[in-house]
């Protein structure tokens, strides 16, 4: 079990969440089951069945800024990268257990929302939507950025993506869900992978 995973679990999961990954509310904290072992590596390879990567992305502070001034953040996060072959590569990532859970995710449900981009010509649309559907995706209060970073990246592949966080703990990457909100399709139209019934979600959003 990775620390990110660990984090979902014992940390405050909603109920989806703790669902999905076998786990259950004790005296205010959460506590793993036996099902959460085996939940990991079947997310890994439902990530890879359905055409993703799966990758282990660095949480960094500071990546407006040279690269030498860049400061880690806490430890390693493994998400699921869907990617084009296309010449405009165009990628996805989100967490495993999005990606996986049979119940939706505040990620997941932001996604398939739609929600109209916010339009501001001095701020990023993609960081706004992010925002307006109730999510995180700034890393301190100033310019310095900051984001999922993932060392060696390959050929046209975004070395820092920007995750759009949220308060289950689960996330996707701002743009991801901005496009897909103007009917463009980054990486793989999600809708087509999520294990729960994406007719018959919570209004959430």
């Amino acid at each position: 079990m990775t620390p990110w995973t660990t984090r979902l679990c014992c940390a405050a999961a909603t109920v989806a969440l703790l669902a999905a990954t076998g786990c259950t509310a004790t005296g205010g904290n959460a506590t793993a089951e036996p099902s959460q072992a085996g939940f990991l590596p079947a997310a890994r390879a439902y990530c890879v069945e359905k055409g993703g990567t799966v990758q282990e992305r660095q949480p960094m502070y500071g990546t407006n800024n040279a690269r030498e001034s860049w400061v880690p953040l806490g430890e390693p996060v493994e998400v699921c990268q869907f990617r084009t072959t296309d010449p405009s590569a165009s990628q996805i990532n989100l967490d495993l257990v999005t990606l996986y859970s049979t119940h939706p995710t505040l990620a997941a449900l932001a996604y398939l929302a739609k929600a109209p981009v916010p339009s501001d010509g001095s701020v990023n649309p993609a960081y706004l939507l992010c925002v307006s559907l109730g999510g995180g995706s700034a890393y301190g209060t100033g310019a310095a950025g900051g984001g999922l970073y993932l060392d060696n990246a390959g050929e046209g592949e975004l070395d820092v993506v920007a995750p759009c966080t949220f308060a289950d703990g689960s996330m996707i990457d701002d743009w991801g869900i901005a496009y897909y909100s103007n009917g463009t399709i980054r990486g793989k139209d999600l809708s087509t992978v999520f294990r729960f019934d994406v007719n018959a979600v919570p209004r959430v959003f």
